[in-house]
């Protein structure tokens, strides 16, 4: 009898432990999956800030260039968007072909939906104006910027502090 309590004592004692064991790993697994999930949620917007970044890195041309910076200026006004695409269709008439002009506009639209802020262009851009452009070309940009801001009456603070360091950059 007393070796019948103890084999069920043996048998409880190792039912609780493996009951422990079991309850041990299901937490450490919980946790490891935790821990995947954060570093899934960090590659996810890594690869969504370059995937938004993507459209501004493959521009080479410098005109093309401006005008995606240029609608990015003109998103923080988004009432006047459309008068602030005639007014960068008139003003860089000179610039781009006629027979590539829609096309220009329209990749430069697309480019700077992803966008967030107008200085971002700058920064992405400063290295292509200032190798590509002379002085004047790079007064011409700045004078076109302002018009696209002044469009719909006064700047924006966006559009103000963007087009301080589109000075800052082109001029220094």
């Amino acid at each position: 009898m007393a070796f019948l309590g103890i084999l069920v004592m043996a048998i409880g004692g190792a039912a609780v432990w493996y009951w422990r064991f079991k309850m041990m790993r299901e937490a450490g697994s919980e946790i490891i999956d935790s821990v995947e999930r954060m570093r899934g949620a960090y590659k996810r917007g890594k690869f969504r800030k370059q995937a938004a970044v993507a459209p501004l890195a493959s521009i080479a041309d410098p005109a093309i260039a401006a005008v995606a910076f240029f609608f990015c200026l003109a998103k923080e006004k988004p009432m006047y968007f459309d008068a602030a695409k005639d007014v960068v269709r008139d003003r860089m008439r000179g610039i781009i072909r006629p027979g590539d002009m829609e096309e220009v506009l329209v990749f430069g639209e697309w480019a700077s939906k992803n966008a967030i802020s107008p200085e971002d262009p700058i920064r992405r851009f400063r290295d292509l104006w200032l190798q590509a452009l002379d002085m004047q070309e790079r007064q011409q940009l700045i004078g076109i910027a302002e018009d696209v801001a002044a469009v719909g009456g006064e700047k924006t603070k966006e559009q103000e502090n963007a087009l301080q360091v589109l000075r800052r950059t082109l001029m220094n």
